[in-house]
């Protein structure tokens, strides 16, 4: 719906009043419309378009003086936010956002509702129970909003929201000058990962059963993951066969925290100095791993410290899910084990985890 946010009459120059001509020449019938003829769209509010509003006005039984404001906007179907705005009916519910579809950047958990929005690029959201009231963008400079112009089987609008500039901001939903509900806007810049793989063997014949034709799957489901969420993208810099001259045994360790473990059985280091400098994100797949008080206890799948992550063939089935997991470790995020948790990437259980980065460890993942 067209927005405008002053009166005009005669004299009164600019874009509302070029609006105002396009719409006078929409409504008022040719004959009646100034020597028969439409209105030139100049955006000047001359004598034709000042007799043309009054002939408008006396249509809709308004008073005719020629004066564009509150009640003549109205009429023309334009949604007036200026002076002397008049609120219309409050909606049968609460305003409320939510999202276009899952995994899109949307995380309605949190007050109020946030949706992450590339920088030049734009998300669409659902908005309820809000027919009839003004949308706007309290900085259109970092996002704008629009409405996509047709009518939803859900009963709602659909708001495209393009980001224009890093930062946030907010769009307001207005009756007249009140604010009734709001959704906050990440407007975010593209991080990119290098991600570096490398498929480990000892010398003694242990060596992961992995191989590099699948690791192009991984990458896609880790961008599927982050990239419309976080606005994170992997780059694979390379996937390469390492050797470790040593025999690490039927498990690589992490045990540099455990007392009383010999200095011999932590790995990790030996492991890990094999990595890509350059990486962003080092992964090492072995054969098993393990890094607790229980090494005989097969209960972890992957570790990760850093840059570098160390990876077992027995980690799962969701191995694209398990490996963006880790990154998130990499850049900032930590384990989550509350029940409510499950939906999300972050939460800490091999395959029972989601795929949904919440507003927190986006905001963390890329800032």
């Amino acid at each position: 719906m067209a927005t405008a946010n002053r009166m005009v009459q005669k004299g009164s120059t600019g874009p509302d009043v070029k609006m105002l001509q396009g719409l006078l020449n929409q409504k008022v019938p040719l004959p009646k419309l100034p020597l028969g003829k439409k209105l030139v769209e100049d955006g000047i509010f001359g004598s034709k378009t000042d007799a043309a509003t009054r002939t408008f006005q006396q249509m809709k039984g308004l008073k005719a003086d020629g004066i564009v404001g509150p009640k003549t906007w109205s009429a023309l179907g334009v949604t007036y936010t200026g002076p002397g705005a008049i609120p219309v009916a409050p909606p049968a519910g609460k305003p409320k956002f939510e999202e276009k579809q899952a995994k899109d950047g949307f995380d309605g958990a949190v007050n109020p509702p946030w949706q992450m929005v590339p920088m030049n690029e734009q998300k669409t959201v659902i908005l309820k129970n809000a027919a009839d009231l003004n949308v706007v963008s309290r900085n259109p400079s970092i996002a704008t909003v629009e409405d996509v112009p047709k009518c939803f089987v859900h009963g709602g609008r659909e708001l495209i929201i393009k980001g224009k500039a890093k930062g946030t901001t907010f769009i307001d939903v207005k009756n007249g000058a009140t604010t009734l509900a709001s959704l906050e806007v990440a407007v975010k810049t593209k991080k990119m990962i290098r991600a570096s793989f490398h498929l480990v063997e000892d010398n003694a014949g242990h060596k992961t059963s992995r191989s590099t034709g699948s690791i192009d799957a991984w990458v896609k489901t880790m961008n599927d993951i982050l990239l419309p969420q976080a606005n994170v993208q992997v780059i694979k810099q390379r996937a390469i066969s390492v050797k470790i001259n040593k025999n690490l045994g039927a498990v690589v360790r992490f045990s540099s925290h455990l007392p009383g473990v010999p200095a011999s059985e932590h790995e990790w280091d030996l492991v890990t100095a094999k990595g890509d400098g350059a990486a962003d994100f080092n992964v090492f797949f072995v054969w098993e791993y393990e890094q607790d008080i229980n090494p005989n206890h097969d209960d972890t799948d992957a570790g990760t410290l850093g840059k570098n992550c160390i990876f077992e063939d027995n980690a799962g089935t969701n191995v694209g899910d398990t490996l963006t997991h880790e990154l998130g470790h990499t850049l900032g995020c930590g384990d989550l084990y509350g029940a409510a948790d499950k939906p999300l990437l972050m939460y800490g259980i091999t395959d029972q985890r989601g795929q949904k980065v919440n507003k927190a460890h986006a905001n963390t993942m890329n800032p």
